[in-house]
């Protein structure tokens, strides 16, 4: 009885832990799901023209209201990244969007194209929170205009780790934990439209972690 009662902590203990080891890009979706358990699950189209090879992609999702298009991208057939795309008609939507994001990230840097602005660094070199502000906020409009822009999040519970050893956005990409969760936002021209795409995605993550945490789903 007392090896029963022992058996079942192990095992609760051991899928626990397993658990806690999943990373959730977006929504329900893990690192290392397997391909053909999405495609199961959803109608998907080969988009690999767009992105990459052997990307699919779902039509018709709403994030915050705006239609956007899923596409999955894989690593050896799992899960390793999502990006989401939809059309951004003005600079209202563009904000929208930048404040969604700010919801469960905390913003790294930011990047027009040509120039970049390091948020860790210029916090760090940045004591009058007026002028903080200031700098970002023209950096923004000058981007705008040109309706090119990027931004780099990290995930909140990290930002407060990482922020307080790394001098710089470099030094906390370079040293990224596995289980970081990060995201780029980023608005630009395609066929004269103004768009808007949202990438998730965990710099850590590597084929020896898909293989030591598989995602086992019931088909």
């Amino acid at each position: 009885m007392k090896r029963l009662i022992l058996l079942s902590l192990f095992l609760l203990l051991s899928t626990t832990g397993i658990a806690a080891d999943q990373i959730r890009l977006y929504k329900q979706y893990i690192v290392g799901m397997p391909k053909a358990f999405l495609q199961k699950a959803h109608t998907l189209q080969d988009c690999s023209a767009k992105y990459e090879q052997g990307t699919l992609c779902m039509q018709n999702h709403s994030l915050s209201g705006e239609n956007t298009e899923i596409a999955f991208r894989f690593l050896n057939d799992r899960l390793v990244s999502i990006v989401l795309m939809m059309p951004l008609k003005d600079v209202s939507k563009i904000k929208k969007m930048f404040y969604v994001m700010k919801t469960q990230f905390d913003l790294v840097l930011i990047e027009d194209g040509k120039e970049r602005l390091d948020i860790i660094e210029l916090s760090g070199n940045t004591f009058a929170k007026n002028d903080f502000t200031k700098l970002i906020a023209d950096f923004e409009n000058k981007a705008y205009q040109k309706h090119s822009i990027k931004y780099t999040f990290i995930s909140k519970e990290e930002f407060k780790v990482q922020s307080r050893k790394a001098r710089n956005f470099s030094e906390i990409f370079k040293d990224a934990p596995i289980h970081m969760r990060a995201a780029t936002y980023n608005v630009g021209r395609k066929d004269g439209q103004v768009m808007g795409t949202i990438s998730f995605i965990v710099p850590g993550v590597t084929q020896t972690y898909l293989d030591q945490n598989p995602v086992v789903e019931d088909f």
